[in-house]
């Protein structure tokens, strides 16, 4: 930082580095993913027309793709997993965005626009009145099951329609753009290189919103930096591993600020003047883990990522949406959309990756050869692929207002099924609070930060008050107009982005 000397730690002071045979020896531009180059040409506009054409909304075909090497690359790029999608049928069109620019190396200028793309979502929601295996299912009582399992009246069928579109409208409108995504890209590697001359076999990999496909324009940029394949005390290595960060690119040109957060996982937020927010953190592996099966959850069905963007921006006008205030965090709202697809359905949505290709999403698998570009195999069999978007969001709302039996299951994206808290409680007693929400890999609550039941009960109200507003008026905007939850833990709105 400018005005202050900072004593760099010499790689000897840290224990866990002293046996580096621990962990492989591998090409340093393999390990990282970084590009060779960082100098890049700028794309030709013929080039980004051709590309342009290539990611307009269209049915994904089945031809295989080269696969990219083994190792981290995949988690330099938002790559698309392939062939995931089941079918040929109109709903199974698939927003790619920036995935096959990616996947061909290309650049494109920081300003330049994002594709338009034509919607054909009307396709999917139309002729509903004939659709019979669109519906709900309780897991309370058989009354509530009745209730909820109720085919749309032919009267809200355009209304449905309208709701659908203006929620893909919403979508288009704040998803991450190819730009955005390229200036993460080359910030990333000159982060990398400035790092990789301390700590030479490290890899520095993007996690969170910014590559699992649910984030947006002004979402914060993640990173991971692996050193070493043991695990790290977060208390005292963990943070001089990123004081010594701090110092390494506290002479970088952009830098507008340095700021070590030490929390449960400390993390080094790094503001640049262009207005994007790092944050940093070491060794923290089950975000990378998490990053790769999000990644495949959000382009498994072409409905999943629209409908988790605007419960995001739902919970964040709510106010509900940061752990600092005794509130879910965006991770943990993402594993409840992904569980009522697999759980809160007559014919299910989604199925437990986990489940279906445990090799795949092992928990002790090296996460450097973790790779989101490569497609699974055999491809996800998407269910329901008929029920409209905007009855998915009118049912989440409900399943988690009414529905959901918040004191005796917990969501369990791992298993994709209901589970009984009495089945995990044994696992780690001081984790769990009013709601439970299992991570998918370490166990544990990702709710942990709702222990104030009165919280926990105006949270549920807000899903009601959401529920009853979209079943009324069908309309998003009204949906987005409630009044923020007023947090005895702070007095301010959100203000978070990703």
């Amino acid at each position: 930082m400018k005005g202050k000397r900072m004593r760099m730690i010499s790689p000897i002071q840290f224990e866990f580095l002293l046996n580096m045979a621990e962990f492989p020896t591998i090409d340093s531009g393999i390990s990282s993913g970084a590009s060779d180059d960082l100098d890049y040409p700028p794309i030709s506009k013929q080039k980004r027309k051709i590309l342009s054409k290539q990611i307009k909304w269209r049915k994904v075909d089945q031809t295989p793709v080269s696969e990219a090497p083994d190792g981290e690359s995949g988690y330099q790029s938002e790559t698309s997993p392939i062939n995931l999608i089941d079918g040929d049928s109109e709903a199974n069109s698939l927003p790619r965005n920036y995935s096959e620019v990616v996947a061909g190396n290309g650049k494109s200028d920081d300003q330049s626009p994002s594709t338009s793309s034509p919607r054909t979502y009307s396709a999917v929601v139309a002729g509903a009145a004939q659709r019979g295996n669109g519906l709900l299912r309780s897991n309370s009582t058989k009354g509530d099951q009745d209730q909820i399992t109720k085919t749309i009246p032919l009267t809200t069928i355009s209304r449905m329609d309208i709701l659908g579109d203006s929620i893909c409208l919403y979508y288009e409108k704040v998803t991450q753009a190819e730009g955005t995504l390229f200036r993460k890209l080359r910030l990333r590697d000159a982060l990398y290189y400035r790092i990789a001359h301390y700590f030479p076999v490290c890899g520095l990999y993007i996690v969170g919103s910014s590559l699992n496909g649910f984030g947006n324009d002004k979402s914060d940029m993640d990173l991971c930096l692996m050193i070493t394949n043991q695990e790290l005390d977060q208390k005292t290595d963990a943070i001089n591993v990123l004081r010594t960060v701090e110092y390494l690119v506290s002479s970088i040109p952009n830098l507008q600020s340095c700021q070590l957060i030490e929390a449960k996982v400390p993390i080094l937020r790094i503001l640049f003047k262009d207005g994007l927010t790092v944050d940093l953190n070491a060794n923290n592996s089950v975000a990378i883990r998490n990053t790769h099966l999000l990644c495949y959850y959000a382009f498994s069905d072409w409905r999943v990522r629209p409908l988790v963007s605007i419960v995001k921006e739902w919970a964040k006008r709510c106010n509900i949406n940061d752990a600092s205030k005794a509130s879910f965090t965006s991770y943990s709202l993402v594993l409840m959309v992904i569980h009522f697809l697999q759980c809160g359905l007559e014919n299910p949505v989604l199925p437990s990756l986990q489940d279906k290709y445990p090799e795949v999403f092992d928990s002790r698998v090296d996460v450097r050869t973790l790779n989101v570009s490569v497609p699974l195999d055999p491809p996800v069999q998407i269910g329901n692929p008929d029920i409209p978007l905007g009855q998915l969001l009118i049912g989440f709302f409900r399943y988690y207002a009414v529905v959901y039996n918040y004191e005796r299951n917990v969501i369990s994206v791992r298993l994709g099924r209901l589970v009984e808290r009495s089945e995990l409680m044994s696992r780690n007693r001081v984790q769990w609070s009013p709601i439970c929400i299992e991570e998918p890999f370490t166990l544990l609550n990702t709710a942990h930060s709702i222990f104030d039941v009165n919280v926990f009960n105006a949270i549920r109200a807000k899903f009601q008050e959401a529920y009853d507003i979209l079943s009324q008026t069908y309309d998003i905007e009204k949906l987005l107009e409630v009044e923020p939850y007023r947090s005895p833990y702070a007095f301010q709105p959100s203000s978070s982005q990703s």
